[in-house]
C-alpha cells in the first residue's frame, strides 16, 4: 500500500509564527533531511505555508534552508524549498547562491521546477532593478513557449489577461 504525504499542518504553521516559534521553525528545517521522503516532504510545505503569511520568520534558518534546497532530490521538497527561498528577504552572497540555484532549476526537467523558479526570481526581484531587468525576458519568453504552467503563471506575473479562443 503506498503512503500519500500529509498535508502542511496548519498547526505548526500557526505554532511558527508564535512567540516560542523558533523550536518550530528549526525542527521543521531539521525534518527537510529526514530519511523518509513523505517526512521532508511535509516539513517543505509546512516551511512554504510559514513563508506565504510571513516569510522573515524563517529568516534565521536561510543558510540552512538553502543547504537543504542544494541537497534535496525529491521534487516537491525543491518546489516548496524554491519559493520559500524567494521569499526571504536576502542579500548578498545568499541572494546570489538562491538566484544561481533558480537558474539552474529553470533548466530543470521538471516543468512545475522550472514555473516555481522564474516565480522565486521574480520574488528576489521585487525590489532589485537589475535582477528584475534580468528575470523579466524570461517570464516573457515563457508566456510564448514555456510549459502550459509556465505560460499561466507568466500571464499573472505579467497582468495579462488570457485571450479566449
Amino acid at each position: 500500500m503506498r503512503r500519500v504525504p500529509q498535508a502542511a499542518i496548519p498547526e505548526m504553521a500557526d505554532a511558527a509564527l508564535a512567540p516560542d516559534g523558533a523550536k518550530v521553525c528549526g525542527e521543521l528545517v531539521r525534518q527537510l533531511g529526514h530519511k523518509d521522503k513523505l517526512v521532508a516532504e511535509r516539513a517543505a510545505r509546512t516551511l512554504k505555508k510559514i513563508s506565504e503569511r510571513e516569510a522573515s520568520a524563517l529568516y534565521a534558518w536561510r543558510k540552512a534552508l538553502l543547504a537543504e534546497a542544494l541537497r534535496a532530490i525529491d521534487v516537491r521538497v525543491q518546489w516548496n524549498l524554491s519559493l520559500v527561498l524567494g521569499r526571504l528577504p536576502l542579500k548578498g552572497q545568499d541572494k546570489a547562491v538562491v538566484v544561481d540555484l533558480m537558474y539552474e532549476r529553470l533548466r530543470d526537467k521538471s516543468g512545475l521546477n522550472r514555473t516555481v523558479a522564474m516565480q522565486a526570481l521574480m520574488d528576489l526581484s521585487e525590489k532589485d532593478a537589475a535582477l528584475r531587468a534580468r528575470v523579466m525576458p524570461i517570464v516573457r519568453e515563457a508566456l510564448e513557449g514555456g510549459t502550459p504552467a509556465m505560460q499561466a503563471r507568466a500571464r499573472k506575473l505579467l497582468g495579462v489577461k488570457r485571450e479566449r479562443r
